[in-house]
């Protein structure tokens, strides 16, 4: 009887630790690069994160950095229906490693830092932003009236607030217009006909193949960290070939860049794509392009408005890269149907960036870190 007693115990100590969860998981996280990161997000895999805490559908967890500071998170779902990514921001100078922790509990609100939407009552712009930037492109209402463009618009902002409904309510009421600066920033980008900052288009012959307005938006992720949506067009032609264009805009908290997904569908076996900065007319080129997958215009200012520096960063880099119908371009081959992802942004004279060396220095750092990750290890 005693061995039967024994034996029971040992089995029901081993069913216990079997059985026996996780309150809490650390993640290590190191800046492998040779920059420092201020505010860059960190992204885990959030069934990870589930299976390691054995976390029921309805918890919630509360993430602290070495300090015992709680940090602002987001599940990020892509559209689905279930999360699929965990986001959260860390600042590491280079080489330097840090613990954050992550627990069961109940988190502490978190000031939205994006923000985005459709704008029926501006002839259905579709406007985004965060606390250093924001950005537009234009719908179909505005298509209406005769005026077509699939470009992107830039916004220069120098306010944390987010501006986008105050500036738009403003603007329509009269109050204040928005392309002039009353203290936070002001439009001032002029897109018209072209690829704006940093959109892609087919090439045929050495021409670019405009798209129209996007025909629907959809909002795949609302932040608080990370807004992200996605635009559909009308098929349009190149070369011959019906073109059917899907593009995905991120915008992350603190960042000055958007992530682009392109998606060109056609049934022509091979495209060129062009991804395109708009240039002032009769004015000098000041371009950047160092071979690694950089582009950068800077648009001539004056003393009332100040500079706008803009680029585009393709992490594979460009195979060419020129002046093309007015537009300060990157040049890729391309297989239809597959995605096509790069970077595109613009910074202000008026917000940080004092030159255009200044603005190509941030730019090189910007590609590091993108080819250079940050690097994880769960405990």
């Amino acid at each position: 009887m005693r061995t039967n007693y024994l034996l029971l115990l040992s089995i029901s100590l081993f069913l216990f630790g079997c059985t026996t969860t996780k309150s809490e998981l650390t993640l290590q996280i190191e800046n492998p690069g040779i920059t420092d990161r201020d505010n860059e997000m960190v992204e885990v895999a959030w069934e990870k994160i589930q299976q390691k805490l054995s976390l029921a559908a309805d918890q919630t967890i509360i993430i602290t950095d070495s300090e015992g500071l709680q940090l602002p998170y987001q599940l990020v779902t892509n559209g689905k229906e279930k999360a699929e990514t965990l986001i959260f921001p860390v600042s590491l100078k280079a080489g330097e490693k840090s613990v954050y922790r992550l627990s069961i509990g109940d988190p502490a609100p978190f000031q939205p830092l994006v923000y985005g939407r459709l704008v029926p009552e501006r002839k259905d712009d579709f406007a985004w932003e965060n606390n250093r930037t924001a950005f537009r492109v234009y719908g179909p209402a505005l298509k209406a009236t005769g005026e077509i463009s699939n470009g992107m618009d830039f916004w220069a902002k120098n306010t944390e607030s987010l501006i986008i409904d105050k500036w738009y309510k403003n603007d329509l009421s009269g109050v204040a217009s928005y392309h002039v600066d009353h203290g936070e920033g002001l439009d001032f980008y002029k897109v018209g006909r072209t690829l704006g900052l940093g959109m892609t288009a087919p090439l045929h012959n050495d021409t670019l193949c405009l798209g129209d307005n996007f025909v629907s938006a959809e909002i795949l992720d609302k932040g608080p960290l990370r807004f992200t949506f996605k635009l559909t067009y009308d098929p349009y032609m190149a070369g011959g070939h019906e073109i059917k264009e899907t593009r995905i805009i991120s915008l992350d908290a603190y960042s000055h860049f958007n992530r682009v997904t392109n998606i060109f569908e056609t049934d022509s076996s091979h495209l060129m794509l062009a991804t395109g900065i708009v240039m002032a007319q009769d004015q000098p080129e000041i371009t950047f392009d160092d071979n690694s997958g950089i582009i950068a215009y800077e648009i001539p200012g004056d003393d009332t408005n100040g500079i706008i520096y803009t680029a585009a960063i393709h992490p594979d880099g460009f195979d060419s890269v020129g002046v093309l119908n007015g537009h300060y371009a990157g040049m890729n081959s391309y297989q239809p149907g597959e995605t096509y992802t790069y970077y595109t942004g613009g910074g202000w004279s008026k917000a940080g960036f004092k030159s255009f060396d200044d603005w190509t220095a941030f730019l090189k750092e910007k590609k590091e870190n993108i080819n250079q990750p940050f690097t994880i290890n769960i405990d």
